[in-house]
């Protein structure tokens, strides 16, 4: 072996007898997540994490949107039509009625419950 690669050697087990402390608390960490269960899934989040993000990014962009139609209505920009019974009615059979009455119901069921513990 050359001169050269030897010295390398030399100061990477320097180092590494420098590192001792450092390296053993970090096996012990590393041992101790994967015994618990712990480190295969911080190493699954982390190879799916562009597709986690992406969803993240997805929901966000989804929530932004239902805040600002509700700061629309509310704010008066958008304003509510007249409407008949009749269409009241048939706007229930509309998905996005369904799954908005239904999250208004959960809100007001929250809010509800939250009441009885004060």
């Amino acid at each position: 072996m050359e001169e050269g690669g030897v010295q390398t050697i030399d100061k990477l087990i320097e180092q590494l007898i420098e590192s001792r402390e450092a390296i053993e608390s970090f096996l012990k960490l590393i041992n101790a997540l994967q015994k618990t269960g712990i480190l295969p899934l911080l190493v699954g989040i982390v190879n799916s994490l562009d597709h986690n993000l992406a969803f993240l990014a997805e929901q966000n962009a989804m929530l932004i949107r239902n805040v600002n139609v509700i700061y629309g209505v509310l704010s008066g920009k958008e304003e509510a039509k007249d409407i008949s019974l009749t269409e009241l009615i048939k706007q229930l059979n509309d998905p996005d009625v369904k799954r908005g009455l239904y999250l208004l119901l959960k809100i007001l069921k929250a809010i509800g419950s939250a009441g009885k513990e004060v």
